[in-house]
């Protein structure tokens, strides 16, 4: 995900990307920022440095954390995307624990990748307006992007 979405906006200057990740250590893992240079060494050095971080962490999940920290620190207007692996009820976490995403700063999405059972289609239709996707196949993500960011600067 994190590729395609480098790739993509490469080269368009009408966005300003960051990239922060997080682990069951830090709800704050500073990946991309706006003055990266998104060339083909540096997406090598984002993935390696995701997957050094899923390697030596802690147990644990600081998914609500990241995402309060995502909104809380955006400008009024950011189009802002959660990406995560939809497993969120092994951590507890219910439709209740994201209304942060309804804030009307900024336009905020949470992109459920994957599943296990129907745990992100119900997620996704607990949590209003729209603002929860859920991607079963990899060829959907660019697609499902695309019409929120779209959608994000129509308004």
């Amino acid at each position: 995900a994190s590729v395609m979405i480098m790739e993509s906006l490469r080269d368009d200057s009408r966005f300003k990307l960051e990239i922060i990740g997080h682990n069951g250590s830090s709800a704050k893992i500073p990946l991309v920022n706006p003055s990266t240079t998104l060339n083909e060494a540096t997406q090598l050095r984002v993935l390696e440095s995701m997957v050094a971080h899923t390697q030596y962490t802690y147990a644990g999940d600081s998914t609500l954390e990241a995402i309060h920290s995502a909104v809380k620190e955006a400008n009024k207007g950011d189009p802002i995307l959660v990406i995560t692996d939809a497993n969120l009820k092994r951590y507890r976490i219910t439709a209740k624990d994201l209304d942060i995403l309804q804030s009307r700063d900024v336009h905020s999405h949470l992109i459920l990748i994957g599943s296990l059972g129907d745990e992100a289609s119900e997620l996704a239709r607990e949590i209003p307006n729209e603002r929860a996707q859920v991607c079963f196949k990899s060829s959907e993500l660019p697609i499902i992007i695309k019409k929120l960011v779209t959608g994000s600067l129509k308004n």
